[in-house]
């Protein structure tokens, strides 16, 4: 009898744990300004663009262990796009995401506290040598607000 007792209060235990391990927070963000540009030799440009979309969907699970960023389109549809495996800093306010695997994406720095956001993409074409040696940047600037309220 203490054995089933004992073994359900481990199971209970173990679902709360896992439950609220897989809470997700919700972040509807839009975009406030942005700019591209490339740098080759002695050459810079650098103008506005619209290389990010300008409203996005942030879910962190994991205890802000894990990023999905989604696109919403015009037809209030969401699209996924990729998956970020995401560190908090040594005060645990901003959070460092990066894709997960091996492609190539932007970074993402995001603000706890102020929920306002990053993104950065910068190619290593000068790096490794290719592209006749030309590196594309683009960076966001963004805030957002959560959905869940």
């Amino acid at each position: 009898m203490r054995l089933l007792i004992f073994i359900s209060f481990f199971l209970a235990l173990h679902f709360e744990m896992k439950a609220i391990n897989d809470y997700q927070s919700e972040y509807e963000c839009l975009l406030e300004t942005s700019a591209s540009g490339l740098f080759q030799n002695n050459r810079k440009f650098l103008k506005d663009t619209q290389f990010f979309p300008y409203k996005t969907l942030m879910i962190f699970s994991n205890n802000f262990e894990t990023l999905k960023e989604k696109d919403n389109t015009f037809k209030k549809e969401s699209e996924s796009k990729y998956q970020f495996d995401c560190k908090k800093n040594k005060t645990k306010t901003i959070l460092t995401c990066r894709a997960k695997g091996t492609i190539n994406v932007y970074q993402i720095k995001f603000s706890l506290k102020t929920l306002r956001y990053r993104k950065t993409f910068i190619t290593d074409y000068w790096l490794e040598g290719k592209g006749n040696e030309v590196d594309y940047i683009h960076v966001a600037h963004g805030y957002c607000y959560s959905v869940e309220n």
